[in-house]
């Protein structure tokens, strides 16, 4: 029987934590039908590579960022996304090489400072090739929009019982000398 209960906590621990890494976080790593659906989605495409690579072909309504946008103080890298036309409280899709260090840098500097979700799509434009997904060469211009990135800090969460607090409460010895004084 403790066999049995220890693998059922087992179980449920790892869902949940399989399930709060991909809903919860505000960074996930992403697969060309992933990223198609989040473009339909409206998400918006900031591409991190080359001019020349970017005048290729990139995703539609992509957005380039120069090569070093990660590496850049939080003031500039809120410029270049307010003048790109990209808002940083809604879903960003990070798009690079397949595996582009840059493309992560800045997948994980958003992730940190953006309050929307923040995607990168791991196998860059050529799993988006390699899927039969087109490529655009056009260039689309948007508003810009002002940008407010701050990092968060996480506050790391004391794993306590469900009713510890109320065990442990000054309500309770309260509500006990109350309930006794009108015995």
């Amino acid at each position: 029987m403790l066999k049995f209960l220890s693998r059922l906590v087992l179980a449920l621990t790892a869902t949940l934590m399989a399930t709060t890494a991909t809903v919860a976080g505000p960074a996930i790593a992403v697969s060309a039908d992933d990223a198609q659906a989040a473009v339909s989605q409206g998400a918006y495409v900031l591409d991190v590579r080359s001019s020349t690579q970017f005048a290729s072909g990139h995703l539609p309504s992509a957005m380039q960022l120069p090569i070093d946008a990660a590496q850049r103080p939080l003031n500039e890298l809120a410029a270049l996304l307010s003048q790109a036309g990209a808002d940083s409280s809604r879903t960003l899709l990070i798009v690079g090489e397949a595996g582009d260090a840059n493309a992560q840098a800045l997948w994980q500097r958003l992730a940190q400072v953006a309050s929307g979700r923040v995607l990168w799509l791991v196998g860059g434009v050529q799993e988006w090739q390699m899927t039969g997904k087109p490529l655009s060469q056009d260039t689309v211009a948007h508003k810009a929009v002002p940008q407010f990135l701050t990092p968060f800090e996480v506050q790391p969460s004391k794993a306590s019982m469900a009713g510890g607090r109320v065990r442990s409460s000054q309500l309770l010895e309260r509500d006990l000398k109350i309930k006794m004084a009108v015995l």
